[in-house]
């Protein structure tokens, strides 16, 4: 696990001078240029900063930023870290490049037998996604035999606020007990630190407890099952209250359709759906977990693992030979994790024996303008095609709900000319019927 590494590569300085003169303008006499020449980055700036979010006025740190590269972290931390929302983040695909050399991570602690059965186990599965490759299987397909040790390199942009929050959470919030992440969380508190210091310590002092979810007991075999969703929640005559809304603002008489493609449709955000997503593998996670306003609950990791169900690609069945060695994979790390288990491997650590392509479900809500670009998104031909199939099957089950509106809502072609140029699928969207 040593090779983990997350490194601030850049730290703007002079925000520190901003950030000083945002705790002063609020209380002194003096135009905004003032205040910032009469900041040095000295001591005395980061004292008044400190007394400033002492007091609970943490928007003065906001102006600090910070860009961090994960390296060779796995796909367990690449997951928890996304889910920081007001962050922007570039993760390196694993729908176009090929991960078979790009190794694993082995977590601290296990004796010579455990680490034996753990590396043997997870070569196995990096020998059965090359095995796949050779069969003529995309990359695409072939990434859900990756098992979530795989090791991922990308990078996060955040200002100092969300990167406390984040380090708040590694360290004593949801990521404690996770040895990768604590590790990893304590080498960006001692960077923070540097720039910072003490900052860390006394946020950590008001961090609310986090109730941990509760893990499985019991590992099984799954089967292949396909996914699906369910509307839980939805808001009753959304068009109507649209109208409502335009009336309201005075905008586009009540024209709901000219509302969807409106450069400032905050009228949208007064309207929330909520769902449950079932059985979309881990990797299709992350397509949900990547728009940032989105309410999202999704189990741990190992949960999906333990319950053993995977998704199984067209191009898989397609080839008898790749099938068999898809269906063996998921046998084998099923066999593997109860063995793991029984040696007493912590269940945190069996998360890195999950596949991408383990099956979980996951509840969301969003309001109806990003779920509006969701769909625009989601349901274009060119998405990826798990999370197009449950894209697909969300707003048809919108439209069953209310036509009048959620016939208008489909890929980016709905609204206009294809965004895609030459990479275009040539079949622009037609109106779902009932």
């Amino acid at each position: 696990m040593n090779q983990s590494k997350a490194i601030i590569i850049v730290e703007n300085r002079e925000a520190l001078r901003v950030a000083a003169s945002a705790a002063r303008i609020s209380t002194q006499q003096g135009t905004a240029m003032e205040m910032f020449e009469g900041s040095r980055g000295d001591e005395r700036d980061l004292k008044l900063i400190g007394k400033v979010l002492s007091s609970g006025h943490k928007s003065v740190i906001e102006h600090q930023t910070f860009s961090v590269a994960f390296n060779d972290v796995s796909v367990l931390v690449e997951q928890f870290v996304i889910e920081c929302r007001l962050a922007s983040f570039t993760v390196k695909s694993r729908r176009y490049v090929d991960f078979a050399g790009a190794g694993f991570v082995v977590p601290d602690g296990l004796d010579e037998a455990r680490e034996r059965l753990y590396r043997e186990t997870m070569q196995a599965r990096f020998a059965d996604y090359e095995r796949l490759l050779a069969l003529g299987v995309p990359k695409e397909d072939a990434r859900f035999l990756l098992p979530y040790c795989l090791r991922s390199n990308f990078f996060m942009t955040l200002n100092a606020r969300e990167l406390i929050g984040l380090i708040c959470a590694m360290l004593y919030g949801r990521g404690k007990g996770m040895t990768e992440v604590e590790a990893l969380g304590a080498q960006l508190k001692e960077q923070f630190d540097a720039l910072y210091p003490g900052v860390i310590e006394r946020e950590a002092t008001r961090y609310p407890e986090c109730a941990p979810m509760a893990l499985p007991e019991t590992i099984r075999q799954g089967t292949a099952r396909e996914g699906d969703a369910e509307l839980l929640n939805a808001f009753e005559d959304a068009a109507g209250f649209l109208k409502e809304m335009c009336a309201f603002t005075g905008r586009l008489d009540g024209d709901i359709i000219a509302l969807l493609t409106d450069a400032r449709p905050r009228e949208l955000e007064m309207v929330r759906y909520t769902f449950r997503v079932k059985r979309v593998s881990l990797a299709c996670v992350t397509h949900f977990t990547r728009h940032r306003m989105v309410s999202l609950l999704v189990p741990p990791v190992v949960r999906a693992m333990a319950e053993g169900d995977f998704v199984l690609p067209e191009t898989v069945k397609a080839i008898p030979e790749a099938e068999a060695v898809y269906r063996a994979a998921f046998e084998a790390q099923a066999r593997a994790a109860r063995q793991a288990r029984d040696m007493g491997i912590s269940m945190q650590d069996l998360s890195y024996f999950a596949l991408s392509g383990h099956e979980i479900d996951l509840v969301l809500a969003m309001n109806l303008r990003e779920l509006a670009h969701f769909m625009r998104l989601r349901t274009c031909n060119r998405a990826q095609w798990e999370i197009r199939g449950v894209a697909w099957k969300m707003l048809k089950l919108l439209c069953g709900k209310e036509p009048e509106l959620f016939t208008h809502i489909g890929p980016s072609c709905a609204y206009g000319p294809c965004p895609e140029g030459k990479m275009s699928c040539g079949k622009p969207y037609k109106r779902m019927r009932n």
